[in-house]
């Protein structure tokens, strides 16, 4: 049950995509900035992101609501997307378009909100222009160009992406921090800096507590917040009608058997993903009972896919960075065979060996807060 709270201080609704952990790691650090502003202000998230997930990330006080509002794209596994389903769930969701936002609406006008933001459930922001709330989109990204780079070829796609285009546009702003796609088209587009968290360094503590020596490399191996195994299930609130979707087709189980690799010759990796095996150079990141930021900020480099949370949090943090690619997506079109081989130890030690560059400045978090600050 919601708690109770005096009715004239103001009411954000933040809806967070469950996509991976990016969305909450882009949008807590907002919301964060802005309770601190505003210490009279009541939040409630609507996401499918794990509750412990986002207790982690924020320090203002909310209320949670595990609800779906969207979807993005579904996933074969970490690195891989299911364009047919992907598709079938759109064609489904936007067959019953008008249905959809009037449910939506009327969830919204429930909660009284005085501002919504959303990062980035098109469906939302459509459902706060109907229900007359001001509403504010963040992300680096938004669904429908993704769409049409899988799905832009099949039948129907335009009328969608164009409904989606519409719902994005309705937004008073569209915050996009840096490092973002290009987006053209949405005249609401405002590009502000990045957006992360700082994290502590406590490598000399791993270090100890792993019996490593003095000078071993830590690598934190985190692929996000999609696991490495198929889901198949529905995400709440969004099924199609008449059921639940098909199971993934087509696709590929990606795994990483580490008892596959070779020794990593003065290198320790902490995997903040689920492998398969063991091998004497690789910990299970979550036996080390530290944060997410914690431990990368802890680690010499970083092997990740290219997504907004961990990439701009390794850079803000300082970290140098290892992609591993998804094929075909809109970001970065490499090949991963490195990562399930093991064979990636010649490129870290490149990358590890190149003069360090100072950090960047995540001035996108109070930006992003002074614009919700104006806007309540």
């Amino acid at each position: 049950m919601l708690r109770r709270r005096m009715k004239s201080a103001p009411h954000l609704v933040a809806d967070v995509s469950g996509h991976g952990f990016g969305h909450v790691a882009m949008t807590a650090p907002v919301l964060n900035e802005l309770g601190r502003q505003r210490p009279d202000l009541r939040v409630t998230v609507r996401s499918a992101a794990p509750e412990r997930l986002l207790r982690e990330h924020l320090t203002v006080d909310f209320d949670h609501l595990p609800v779906a509002h969207d979807f993005g794209m579904a996933m074969v596994n970490a690195l891989e997307v299911d364009t047919t389903t992907s598709y079938d769930r759109y064609r489904a969701l936007h067959g019953r378009w008008s249905a959809a936002v009037d449910a939506a609406a009327g969830a919204l006008r429930e909660l009284q909100p005085t501002l919504l933001l959303a990062n980035v459930p098109y469906l939302s922001l459509a459902a706060a222009h109907q229900a007359r709330v001001p509403a504010v989109a963040l992300c680096c990204l938004h669904w429908a160009d993704v769409f049409e780079h899988y799905c832009g070829e099949l039948p129907g796609a335009s009328s969608i992406a164009a409904q989606m285009r519409s719902a994005y546009a309705s937004a008073r702003v569209f915050l996009a921090p840096d490092p973002s796609m290009p987006m053209p088209g949405l005249a609401n587009l405002r590009r502000i800096g990045p957006i992360a968290r700082r994290g502590e360094d406590r490598r000399a503590e791993l270090r100890r507590r792993l019996g490593l020596a003095a000078d071993a490399r830590l690598v934190l191996l985190s692929l996000g917040g999609v696991p490495t195994s198929p889901r198949r299930a529905a995400p709440r609130g969004l099924a199609p009608r008449g059921g639940r979707p098909k199971a993934y087709r087509g696709g590929r189980q990606f795994s990483v058997d580490v008892a596959l690799w070779p020794r990593l010759e003065g290198m320790h990796v902490l995997a903040a993903m689920t492998l398969q095996g063991t091998h004497p150079d690789v910990t299970d990141a979550e036996t080390l009972r530290l944060s997410h930021i914690d431990l990368l900020a802890s680690c010499d480099a970083v092997v990740t896919k290219p997504g907004y949370g961990t990439v701009t949090e390794a850079a803000i943090n300082g970290v140098p960075m290892l992609f591993v690619s998804r094929d075909g997506w809109p970001e970065e079109p490499q090949p991963h065979a490195a990562l399930i081989d093991g064979d990636f130890s010649g490129p870290l030690e490149s990358l590890l060996h190149r003069p360090r560059t100072e950090p960047p400045h995540p001035a996108g978090t109070a930006e992003a807060a002074r614009v919700l600050f104006e806007l309540l």
